[in-house]
């Protein structure tokens, strides 16, 4: 079987959709899988994804997003006073640490085991975070790719760009052109935004051509989906988020990659 690499992001939570994909494209030990940031936040189960991603070193692949940097700036003070700390509870991440809580299986120890596992926990995921790339480049069938969570700034080479705006930017790196040659994958911006229809489906940039969201909307919309871009032919797979909520799609069991 053909090694196949593919890419998807923004899934704010929704282990159980990421599932459903891995099981859509019959993804398996020879394939590669690129997650552009932001598995944390909205959704009910954002640990049990970076632990997925952990038990699968040598082909699942996790990019920062901006939720990522938000969830290592407060883990690493936990104070909510602070401007981070601010952004992030308003963005989810009171229900992210509520979920960390159920994930560390809180009321089965004391107070003192558990502070103890959950000072364990969250500085290997504060160095987690600080371990994962900006942005990934890749050659795939002649084509070359980079892969970022939100964006570049146009005015700027590519190794010289900056941590927060590779997570954060957003028009101005779209309706911009962006690197000569390359063409740049990116999530962060939910598509409705950039068609300006209510459309979550995936956009190639029709005027300079060199950029393509795949931002489904999966976390904060109730018709959001998840979008999977296979780069060796660039063909799409998505799963809508309605679909799981009704129960369809959904594998019987985790299927062994």
């Amino acid at each position: 079987m053909a090694h196949k690499i593919y890419a998807l992001s923004d899934l704010h939570g929704h282990y159980e959709i990421l599932l459903a994909m891995l099981e859509k494209i019959r993804f398996d030990s020879s394939d590669t899988l690129y997650i552009l940031g932001d598995c944390n936040d909205r959704g009910e189960k954002a640990m049990e994804i970076y632990q997925f991603i952990r038990q699968h070193p040598d082909n699942i692949f996790l990019l920062k997003g901006n939720h990522e940097l938000m969830m290592r700036d407060f883990l690493a003070c936990e104070d909510w006073g602070c401007p981070r700390g601010r952004l992030w509870k308003s963005n989810g991440g009171d229900k992210t640490l509520e979920q960390m809580e159920q994930f560390l299986k809180k009321g089965c120890l004391n107070q003192k085991d558990f502070l103890d596992k959950r000072r364990e926990f969250t500085n290997w995921l504060v160095r987690y975070i600080n371990s994962l790339p900006s942005f990934v480049e890749l050659n795939v069938g002649g084509r070359q790719l980079v892969l970022i969570h939100a964006g570049i700034n146009p005015d700027a080479p590519l190794h010289e760009q900056d941590e927060e705006i590779c997570a954060w930017i957003r028009d101005w790196f779209y309706l911009s052109p962006a690197i000569k040659g390359k063409t740049i994958l990116f999530g962060h911006t939910p598509l409705c935004y950039i068609h300006g229809n209510g459309c979550f489906d995936i956009w190639f940039d029709p005027i300079h051509q060199d950029k393509i969201g795949i931002d489904g909307g999966l976390g904060p919309f109730v018709h959001g989906q998840l979008n999977c871009v296979c780069l060796n032919d660039m063909s799409v797979t998505v799963i809508k988020k309605e679909e799981i909520a009704q129960g369809h799609s959904l594998p019987e069991k985790e299927e062994e990659i």
